[in-house]
């Protein structure tokens, strides 16, 4: 095998691995979007209570907040 050859076949799992994790990190970034939003201008507080215990799950250093926000109203 030539020196290329072999050089081609050991890029191509490097380049699988990055679009493997651009992809769960447009994935990731879309659901927590979604969360946000729902968190912050849902109808329902049980739905807005429910995203937000989602994203104290799902982001890291953020501590679930207060039942008590949705009361004031």
């Amino acid at each position: 095998m030539s020196q290329v050859a072999e050089q081609g076949e050991k890029g191509a799992c490097p380049m699988a691995i990055g679009l493997l994790s651009t992809v769960a990190a447009v994935f990731y970034g879309g659901t927590i979007s979604i969360l946000a939003l729902t968190a912050t201008f849902a109808r329902r507080r049980t739905l807005r209570r429910e995203a937000r215990s989602t994203l104290a799950v799902l982001v890291p250093g953020r501590l679930a907040e207060s039942q008590h926000v949705d009361r004031v109203q």
